[in-house]
């Protein structure tokens, strides 16, 4: 791509083609997504590709729709289900540690209280595994109830607990069937237990813990209400959903979700270097452990969802798969508008 000058006289016209950096093109994209969309408030976009030496981030936009602030690069934000995938990759750093069985029966690894209500509801815990958790496949009801549905109509800061959140779930008679694709958070406030229970600290300790937040670069991640903030943390920007007529994160209480489903707080900056060490292998010790939460599990349904213009996807361990065109990507994308991706690059156009 090149950007193009003109210098005219009435003789001749002489162009000069200057060539533009790749942070420039990235600024570009930005900018044009902005553009593209009226109703967006703002945007943040970081990118990290060390083997073409990139690290680049900026911002669009303003951070409260109201007073327009503006947006700025380093604000951190929910990243809602991306958390998701922190948690699955914890979970696979206990198996590869040797603590845990990827098709290991949760009977034993959940709390009392919870293996109680699921065999009640009729749930066979001896066939359930973490496999069937990891990959939204455990035959769990939704946890958007009535009961949430009704709160958050009357009551948005209302302050969630997770075992009234499974409590709440479990009171539908939804249940799913086990081993076919049915996204629910309840499979990761179950997880989380089972982190709890292995380790023997809140789960938020271990999976920074396991995941080496420090070692990754992760200083501006951590669970919104649970945790404390970052001394040098900038102010959360307001994040916001148009079609529940504009309210915000700062609207609603963190607590729906924190448990595993949702829950963290980071920056672009931070999701992309976690995206990055996860995808090169950096968080676990052995390769193997990557290609695990990647791959499908025997006997399981991995349709492919069409999402149209030659990309497909269809969801692994806490992680989405999706195709298209020459690319491959990894990644999760959050109820507040964040997204996390590992772009792969089939091979190279000679152009």
């Amino acid at each position: 791509v090149f950007l193009s000058s003109a210098l005219s006289s009435c003789k001749e016209k002489l162009v000069t083609k200057v060539s533009i950096t790749k942070e420039a093109k990235l600024q570009v994209i930005l900018e044009s997504i902005y553009r593209k969309h009226p109703n967006g408030i703002g945007f943040i976009l970081h990118v990290e590709a060390p083997d073409q030496n990139i690290s680049w981030g900026n911002s669009v936009g303003y951070s409260n729709r109201l007073t327009k602030e503006q947006l700025n690069k380093d604000q951190p934000g929910q990243i809602a289900s991306i958390t998701k995938t922190f948690v699955s990759a914890a979970i696979f750093r206990l198996i590869e540690k040797g603590k845990l069985e990827l098709y290991q029966p949760i009977k034993t690894l959940i709390s009392e209280d919870t293996k109680a209500l699921l065999i009640e509801r009729g749930y066979n815990l001896d066939t359930i595994t973490v496999a069937h958790l990891l990959s939204q496949r455990g035959g769990m009801p939704s946890m958007v109830t009535k009961k949430w549905r009704e709160i958050s109509n009357e009551n948005l800061l209302y302050h969630w607990t997770r075992d009234e959140q499974i409590r709440d779930a479990l009171s539908m008679n939804d249940k799913g069937k086990m081993g076919e694709f049915d996204y629910s958070d309840l499979n990761f406030n179950l997880l989380t237990e089972i982190i709890e229970k292995i380790e023997g600290v809140p789960f938020y300790i271990s999976i920074r813990n396991l995941l080496n937040y420090k070692g990754s670069g992760l200083t501006h991640t951590w669970f919104y209400s649970l945790e404390p903030d970052p001394e040098d943390a900038k102010e959360r920007f307001y994040q916001y959903k148009e079609s529940r007529n504009w309210v915000s994160t700062y609207d609603e209480s963190p607590t729906w979700g924190l448990f595993g489903a949702a829950g963290l707080v980071s920056t672009a900056e931070n999701l992309a270097k976690f995206s990055h060490a996860l995808a090169s292998g950096k968080i676990y010790d052995y390769p193997e452990t990557l290609n695990l939460m990647y791959s499908e599990i025997p006997d399981y349904d991995y349709a492919m969802d069409d999402y149209g213009d030659g990309f497909e996807g269809n969801y692994r361990m806490g992680i989405e798969l999706i195709t298209g065109p020459n690319i491959r990507m990894y990644g999760h994308d959050g109820y507040w508008g964040a997204l996390m991706y590992h772009f792969c690059l089939l091979y190279t156009s000679p152009s």
